[in-house]
């Protein structure tokens, strides 16, 4: 009995281990993206990385088009962009469940209109998966594109 219960110890003891890593990568990420960093924030990424976006449902594989395209996606054409978890964060090993607000003012072209200046606020929710190396392999996110659109005007 007692070599049971020393062996689910140790067992939670790794598991919590894992949890708090992937949840320090993930504070260190969103810290990258709200500094605005767009080599740092490919420091995170692994080689084969996956990232899917939902909102166009597309998938983007490998470091360096992840990193372009994700940061394209997000920065580019946002001033005062910010990431920012809020609500409820599950953790199962090496994936952290999340969910966030992300915003800023929006300047640029978009769906063929010109915009300037318009701030936006949505919510969503990812995933976020590590390697071994605290590298992210999958980062997949979900989130309302239509009251995006809606409050650059769009809709």
């Amino acid at each position: 009995m007692k070599n049971i219960l020393m062996f689910c110890v140790l067992l939670s003891s790794v598991v919590f281990a894992q949890e708090v890593k992937v949840g320090n990568i993930l504070e260190k990420y969103m810290q990258a993206w709200n500094e605005h960093d767009r080599n740092k924030i490919e420091t995170f990424y692994a080689q084969d990385v996956i990232w899917y976006d939902l909102g166009y449902d597309y998938e983007t594989k490998g470091k360096n088009k992840v990193s372009k395209a994700i940061t394209e996606a997000f920065l580019s054409n946002v001033d005062g962009m910010y990431w920012v978890k809020n609500g409820d964060i599950f953790t199962d090993g090496d994936t952290i469940i999340y969910e966030w607000v992300y915003g800023g003012k929006f300047h640029g072209t978009y769906d063929g209109k010109e915009i300037q200046n318009k701030a936006f606020s949505i919510k969503g929710i990812s995933t976020t998966t590590v390697d071994k190396n605290g590298k992210i392999v999958s980062q997949k996110d979900y989130y309302d594109l239509c009251n995006f659109k809606k409050q650059l005007g769009l809709e």
